[in-house]
């Protein structure tokens, strides 16, 4: 296996957690409660962003890797709520795979389902502004090195251009990824790879429901 570029060491152990309350059992351990909405120091400036949703112990399910919070959500204090973001929240209830009582927020209830959620680059942005080059590099082996902790099932990539540009910029590959799994790329990063299917994005309908479908079936 192809070993990814090294990458600057003071970007990759940044961790920015939020944990939420759930204790005993076989699965992660779980400690008190506490806003997504955190302060970060980049760069000699303070920056308002959303903490990370991982477990304090144990392995999950499936670790979802976003591109960088919504100044939208940032604001709300959860991921997601923009336009397209509730269409992640709404696509995952519609096949079964998040449960959420009313009058919670979807990311309150993640590590319940044993899912944990992070982004490649933490400063926020407005939909439709993209990271650069340096950033995604800084991001890359903290995602990695969260992988070879946290040991998830499944690998999941909100946008399927945060996974083209880690097999780019870290292990020098020109092919481009697809929607659902590939599994061609588990052994090169240590998980089972999916794309999720973004409504809005270059996937067919079909193609949607066929990775929904296989999702579902694994994680089930």
């Amino acid at each position: 296996m192809r070993q990814p570029v090294a990458l600057p060491t003071a970007a990759r152990r940044q961790r920015y957690r939020c944990c939420f309350g759930r204790t005993g059992g076989a699965g992660p351990s779980y400690r008190g409660s506490m806003s997504h909405r955190t302060v970060i120091r980049i760069d000699g400036r303070d920056v308002a962003t959303l903490a990370d949703v991982l477990p304090e112990s144990g392995c999950l399910k499936m670790l979802m890797v976003a591109k960088t919070p919504a100044t939208d959500s940032v604001a709300a204090g959860h991921y997601f709520q923009g336009a397209q973001g509730r269409m992640l929240w709404n696509r995952l209830r519609d096949y079964g795979l998040l449960e959420v009582p009313a009058g919670t927020f979807e990311d309150d209830v993640l590590l319940n389902h044993g899912y944990g959620l992070t982004d490649i680059v933490k400063v926020p942005r407005d939909y439709g502004s993209e990271p650069d080059e340096d950033e995604y590099r800084a991001g890359i082996n903290r995602i990695l090195d969260l992988v070879r902790e946290i040991k998830p099932q499944v690998l999941f990539f909100v946008y399927k251009r945060i996974l083209d540009q880690i097999l780019r910029l870290a292990f020098g590959r020109s092919t481009k990824a697809r929607y659902g799994f590939n599994p061609e790329l588990d052994e090169l990063l240590g998980s089972a790879v999916f794309v999720f299917p973004m409504p809005g994005t270059p996937c067919t309908t079909a193609e949607a429901r066929t990775a929904m479908s296989a999702l579902v079936q694994t994680l089930k």
